[in-house]
C-alpha cells in the first residue's frame, strides 16, 4: 500500500474510533483486498459505501486485477466524502459510484457480477441479494458484514444463504462479522 493512501485511511479510521463514521475494521478492509485479488472478480457491487473507506480497499485490489466496482450510497454527504477521498487515493477511476438507492437501481445492472460487498441498510440484505441474484455470476462471491453484531437484524439474510441449496456459506469472526457466501451448485 501507498504511503498516501495509507495516510488516507489511517485518517478515516481516526474518524470511525471518534464516532464519526460506522466503517468496517482495517482487519476485514485487508480481509476484502486479499479475497479479491485471490478470486479476481471482474465486476465487484458495493453497497453502502459511506465515506469510502471501504472502497478504497475494495479499488486497491480492483487496481492490481484490473476489475471494476460499482458502489451505491444514497446520502448526499456521504457521497460527497466518498468522491473526495477517492480523489485524494487516486483510485476514482476504478469505481462507477451510483448515488442512489441500490434498491432502486439494481436491477439496471446490465452485466453480470462476480463479488458483492453488503455493508449497507442491514434489514434490506436479502431483498439486495435476490435482485443481484439474476446478475450473478456462476462462482459470485457475496460478502455481508456486520453478521455477528446485527445478527438479530440480518436473521432472514442469515437464514436465506445458509438453507439455500444454491450457496455455500460461512461465518468468518473478523471485525463485526463476515457472511462470506459462495455460489456453489
Amino acid at each position: 500500500m501507498d504511503e498516501k493512501i495509507a495516510k488516507i485511511l489511517a485518517g478515516l479510521e481516526e474518524i470511525n474510533k471518534a464516532g464519526g463514521q460506522w466503517n468496517i475494521s482495517h482487519e476485514t478492509g485487508q480481509f476484502l483486498h486479499d479475497l479479491i485479488i485471490e478470486k479476481k472478480p471482474e465486476l465487484i457491487v458495493e453497497i453502502g459505501a459511506s465515506n469510502g473507506y471501504s472502497t478504497i480497499w475494495l479499488a486497491m485490489a480492483a487496481r492490481k486485477i484490473n476489475a471494476k466496482i460499482i458502489t451505491f450510497e444514497f446520502v448526499p454527504e456521504k457521497v460527497r466524502d466518498l468522491v473526495s477521498n477517492l480523489q485524494k487515493s487516486g483510485l476514482i477511476k476504478y469505481v462507477q459510484i451510483i448515488p442512489d438507492d441500490a434498491n432502486k437501481r439494481l436491477g439496471e445492472l446490465s452485466e453480470k457480477v462476480d463479488f458483492v460487498f453488503l455493508d449497507g441498510r442491514k434489514n434490506e440484505y436479502l431483498q439486495q441479494l435476490k435482485l443481484l441474484e439474476p446478475k450473478l455470476n456462476s462462482n459470485a462471491i457475496i460478502v455481508a458484514d456486520n453478521a455477528i453484531s446485527h445478527k438479530h437484524v440480518l436473521e432472514d439474510y442469515l437464514y436465506y444463504v445458509t438453507n439455500e441449496p444454491k450457496y455455500r456459506s460461512e461465518l468468518k469472526d473478523i471485525g463485526t462479522g463476515l457472511e462470506i457466501s459462495m455460489l456453489g451448485y
